[in-house]
């Protein structure tokens, strides 16, 4: 892991790879959600799961909307995670997908993504930074705290439908209160 750099998940050279990174994580997801709930995506959503994968590709985090950023982490030509920032119906920014492929976990992938994003935030100029996650990702929750986020109530634009919401955690960091480089 010697060249790891970002690499615009919506351009056309990685665009396969984006794809099959959100297919990964929805997988993964899913599994989970399955474990912990005893229901599944597709329950929640309606649809079979490959049609809500296909269907959630690049409208979470939109090439044209402003601020909006979506990256794969790669080493060379292989994609180990990803990670994007969108922005809410309220003006905040939201970071979404954070996700590392289970063999480079424990890397700093995440934290290197959650790092960056936040940056692209600042310099977006949002004040709010808020994020989503589910109650069995414990090792993200844990990296979320180190980079300053902490817990707060659902927010208008989260992803996760009111039938998840039992199981979920939402955080926030205030961009404003938090020093620029937290590390």
């Amino acid at each position: 892991m010697n060249n790891i750099r970002f690499a615009d998940g919506h351009s056309p050279e990685w665009s396969l790879a984006a794809l099959e990174m959100t297919r990964d994580y929805f997988l993964w997801m899913n599994a989970e959600i399955e474990r912990v709930c005893r229901f599944s995506i597709s329950d929640v959503v309606g649809m079979p799961l490959h049609e809500y994968i296909a269907s959630t590709g690049t409208g979470i985090c939109p090439r044209d909307q402003t601020g909006a950023r979506y990256y794969l982490v790669v080493d060379g030509e292989q994609a180990l995670g990803m990670g994007g920032l969108r922005t809410l119906p309220n003006g905040d920014a939201e970071l979404v997908r954070i996700y590392t492929k289970p063999e480079f976990r424990g890397r700093g992938i995440a934290s290197m993504t959650i790092k960056q994003l936040i940056a692209d935030a600042r310099q977006s100029q949002f004040e709010k930074l808020k994020l989503d996650t589910g109650v069995f990702m414990k090792a993200a929750h844990s990296v979320y705290a180190s980079h300053g986020f902490s817990v707060c109530h659902p927010y208008e634009g989260a992803e996760p439908p009111e039938r998840l919401r039992p199981f979920w955690i939402f955080m926030e960091l205030d961009l404003l209160k938090t020093k620029s480089n937290p590390d």
